[in-house]
Parts: structure tokens; sequence; C-alpha cells
């Protein structure tokens, strides 16, 4: 079967936040994330790749979503998923942080969310980089 769409490559995906300023403090100091403001309402998130998260300034609350949604950053180890929650709970008050989780390790993958100030959910794993490439080659899973 063919798509109505010829396959393209995924470029970007689009957040909201109440306050561009605070929101990218938040993505650089906290995430770790590139940030450039090519429109005075708008910023782009990058941390390499292809991909990338346009951030757009509403100037109101952006609504809140479930943690289901969210973003995940991928570190290399365990370790750094530890040091990563040690820094979000220091980083907290100063921030904006409205809600850290605990550290959970599922199959070898160790991950924890928070969700910043804007209710935007994200998600720190070691989950390795090769397990969606895996993923789409096992398939759909039956029933």
């Amino acid at each position: 079967m063919s798509a109505l769409i010829p396959r393209t490559r995924l470029t970007h995906g689009t957040i909201e936040t109440k306050d561009g300023a605070r929101a990218r403090r938040f993505y650089c100091d906290v995430l770790g994330l590139g940030s450039v403001r090519p429109l005075p309402e708008a910023q782009y998130l990058y941390n390499g790749g292809p991909w990338s998260v346009v951030c757009v300034s509403t100037g109101e609350a952006a609504p809140v979503n479930v943690v289901e949604n969210r973003f995940c950053l991928r570190v290399e180890t365990a370790a750094e998923v530890d040091a990563a929650h040690a820094t979000a709970l220091a980083a907290r008050d100063e921030h904006g942080i409205a809600e850290i989780g605990d550290v959970r390790e599922e199959n070898g993958i160790r991950s924890f969310v928070l969700r910043d100030g804007d209710g935007t959910w994200w998600e720190v794993s070691n989950v390795q980089a090769a397990a969606y490439d895996e993923a789409f080659l096992r398939g759909d899973v039956s029933g």
C-alpha cells in the first residue's frame, strides 16, 4: 500500500510556553538542549540530528499533558540518569519544575520523568539508541 503523502523525515514537534525566556533557561540549563530564537514568538530546541522541537510562546498557560505524552532525552548510563535526577531536584525551585518522578528501572532501562512549568513532561532515560531501530525490525506485536 502506498501512502497518500510520500514518506519523509520527521523534522519537528511543537510545544507551548507562557514565558519563552523562562522556558529557554529551563531547556538549556536543566535539560542541556540547544536553543535558537528565529522568530519573536518561537524558539527551536535542538540536540543534534535531523529533528527538533519548536517551542511557541503563547502568553497563556499551556495545557497540562498527561505523563504518557512526553519527550524522552537519552543519556548513556544509569549513573547519568541518577545524576540528572539529582540535578533536577536541586534545580526544581530555580527553574519552576512542577513535578519530578522517582528514578525507576525496568528491563535494564533506568529513567525518571519531570514536568516543566508549562505542563510539558520530559523523561530522562538510558535507553540505547538502537532500541527504536530494533523495535521497527521486530515489527508489531501479535494479539
